[in-house]
C-alpha cells in the first residue's frame, strides 16, 4: 500500500514537472521556416551604404533572446567574402530601423555604415563613373533565438540570401525619360509631394557630377545626398515640394555635360514640361548643382532668366569654355547676366577637382558691380568630405526664398 502511494505521489510530481517544465525537444520549433531576408541601404553624403538586413519570419520572435552575436551577415564582391559589423540586432513589426525593440516578425540587424565594403557603389576610373555593385548578402543564424510561444529556433549552418533592396527616399522617384524636338533622350526621376487641391508647390532641379553619369540606372540618386535631401521627409513637412533629378548619359565626346548642349537645353525643356505637367509654382523653380552640376547650374541661369527664381551652384565654375585644369577666368558678360539673379554659391578651398577662385572670383565680380543677390559659402580645408552635407542642409532654406 506505502508502494502504491509512493509510485502515486511519483507520477503526480512528473505530471507537474512536464506541465511547467516542457522538455527541451517539445521547446525546438524545427518547423519554423528559413525567414526572407531584405537589405536596407540609405544615402549619405559620400554615397549609398548597406546599413541593415531584416529578416522576416513566420511568427513573432522574442527581443531578448537576440544580441549582436546571434548572426554574421557577410557581403561577397568580386568572390571575395567579407564579415560586415553588426551594431545591433532587434524585433519590430515593420521592418524598418528604429532602434528599439517592439513585438513583430521582423529582425532588424543593424551594420556599422562605416565598414569599407559597406558601400554599394564603387568609381571606376577608366569611365569616370560610379558603377552599382551587385548587393550579394549572405545571413547565418549563429545562437539559438526564441519566438513568442517560447519554441526556440536553433542555430544553423544554413544562411540565408537577401533577395530584396529597400532604400527610402530613392524608391519615391520615379524613372521617366524626356525627349526633346531634336530626338535628344534625357533619363530623368521624379519625386512628388503630398499634394493638396488648388495648391501649387516649388520645383527643385538637381544636377549632378560627372561621376553620376549613366543609362538611368539612377545612380545620380545614389553617389551622395543631392537630390534626395530635397524629398526628405523632414524637408517635405517644411517645404513640400516637386523635385526632378536628370541624368546624363556617358558620352565622351562632351566634356562638360550640363553646360555643353543639347544636355543643357534639354534641361530647360523639361522644367518647363514638368511646370506644364504638375500644379507647380512657376514663380519658384530652383536649380541646384553640384561639380558639373554646378557648371550646368550658371549656365542655365544664365540662358533662362524667366525660367529659375534662383540657383544654387556647389563646387562650379561659369566661363567653362575657357577653363585650363578646371579654372577659367571671369567673364563680364556672365556677371552683367548674373548680378541680379539670387544665388546661394558653395565652395570649398582645398577643391583639388575645382579650383575654388573660380566661385571666389565671380562673386566677389557680382558684388563689385552691386549685385547684393549673391550669397557665398566657402569651406575651409579639411572639411571638403563634409561639404555635400553642410551644402545641402543649408542651401535647403532657398526654397523660403
Amino acid at each position: 500500500m506505502q508502494r502504491r502511494r509512493s509510485a502515486l505521489v511519483l507520477l503526480s510530481f512528473v505530471f507537474l514537472l512536464t506541465i511547467f517544465f516542457p522538455s527541451s525537444s517539445s521547446a525546438t520549433a524545427a518547423d519554423v521556416p528559413a525567414p526572407q531576408a531584405t537589405l536596407l541601404t540609405q544615402v549619405q553624403p559620400l554615397g549609398e551604404v548597406v546599413s541593415a538586413v531584416v529578416l522576416k519570419y513566420s511568427t513573432n520572435i522574442d527581443g531578448a533572446s537576440l544580441s549582436t552575436s546571434s548572426f554574421q551577415v557577410q557581403s561577397v564582391l568580386n568572390d571575395v567574402y567579407i564579415d560586415r559589423t553588426v551594431t545591433g540586432v532587434y524585433t519590430n513589426d515593420t521592418g524598418a530601423i528604429t532602434n528599439r525593440s517592439t513585438h513583430g516578425k521582423y529582425v532588424v540587424i543593424e551594420l556599422d555604415t562605416q565598414d569599407k565594403n559597406a558601400s554599394t557603389l564603387t568609381y571606376d576610373a577608366t569611365s569616370g563613373v560610379n558603377l552599382i555593385n551587385p548587393l550579394n548578402y549572405y545571413i547565418t543564424q549563429k545562437k539559438g533565438i526564441a519566438t513568442q510561444k517560447k519554441t526556440v529556433v536553433p542555430a544553423s549552418a544554413q544562411t540565408v540570401k537577401a533577395t530584396d533592396k529597400i532604400t527610402p527616399i530613392v524608391d519615391d522617384f520615379k524613372k521617366s525619360t524626356f525627349e526633346n524636338k531634336d530626338g535628344f533622350k534625357l533619363n530623368y526621376f521624379t519625386f512628388e509631394p503630398k499634394v493638396e487641391s488648388g495648391k501649387t508647390y516649388p520645383l527643385v532641379v538637381f544636377l549632378h557630377g560627372n561621376g553620376e553619369r549613366g543609362d538611368g540606372n539612377g545612380v545620380n540618386l545614389l553617389a551622395n545626398a543631392g537630390a534626395v535631401t530635397w524629398a526628405s521627409p523632414e524637408q517635405q513637412a517644411k517645404h513640400p515640394s516637386f523635385v526632378i533629378a536628370p541624368q546624363s548619359p556617358i558620352d565622351l565626346d562632351h566634356k562638360f555635360i550640363w553646360a555643353d548642349e543639347p544636355r543643357n537645353s534639354a534641361v530647360a525643356d523639361l522644367v518647363r514640361e514638368t511646370a506644364l505637367k504638375y500644379p507647380i509654382d512657376t514663380n519658384r523653380i530652383y536649380i541646384v548643382g553640384i561639380s558639373q552640376g554646378a557648371m550646368g547650374t550658371w549656365r542655365l541661369l544664365e540662358k533662362d532668366l524667366d525660367l529659375f527664381a534662383a540657383g544654387v551652384p556647389i563646387a562650379g565654375l561659369t566661363n567653362y569654355e575657357k577653363a585650363v585644369n578646371m579654372y577659367a577666368p571671369v567673364d563680364p558678360k556672365h556677371v552683367e547676366v548674373l548680378k541680379n539673379v539670387p544665388i546661394w554659391a558653395f565652395h570649398a578651398v582645398d577643391d583639388t577637382s575645382v579650383s575654388p577662385k573660380n566661385s571666389q572670383e565671380m562673386v566677389a565680380a557680382i558684388k563689385a558691380q552691386n549685385g547684393n543677390l549673391i550669397h557665398f559659402t566657402e569651406y575651409e580645408a579639411g572639411i571638403i568630405l563634409l561639404s555635400c552635407l553642410l551644402t545641402v542642409a543649408r542651401s535647403r532654406s532657398v526654397l523660403a526664398m
